[in-house]
C-alpha cells in the first residue's frame, strides 16, 4: 500500500508509514481530515495525486495499449474535455 500522505510504499502489515509515520489506515479512511491537518501545517491541502493511483493508471494504460486499444478510453476523453470547460 502507498501512504496517502507522502506516497511512499508501505508494507501491507505495517500500520505506520516508514517515511512520515502517519497511520496509513487512518489516513486512507479520513482523507478530508488529513487535508485539513495539512492546511493547518501550511502544506497544500491536497497532496499530489497519490503515487499508487498514478502507478495504477500507468499500468492500465500500458495494458490497454499492449492489447491494441486506444491509450485513453473515449468516455474518459469526453470527461476530461468537460472538466477543462468547467
Amino acid at each position: 500500500m502507498r501512504c496517502p500522505q507522502c506516497g511512499r510504499e508501505t508494507p501491507d502489515g505495517d500500520w505506520n508509514c516508514a517515511s512520515c509515520r502517519i497511520n496509513v489506515y487512518w489516513a486512507s479512511q479520513h482523507y478530508e481530515q488529513l487535508m485539513s491537518i495539512r492546511g493547518r501545517q501550511g502544506l497544500p491541502a491536497a497532496p499530489a495525486t497519490p503515487a499508487f493511483l498514478v502507478d495504477a493508471h500507468e499500468r492500465a494504460m500500458g495494458e490497454r495499449a499492449d492489447r491494441g486499444g486506444a491509450v485513453e478510453h473515449k468516455v474518459r476523453q469526453i470527461a476530461r474535455a468537460a472538466m477543462r470547460r468547467g
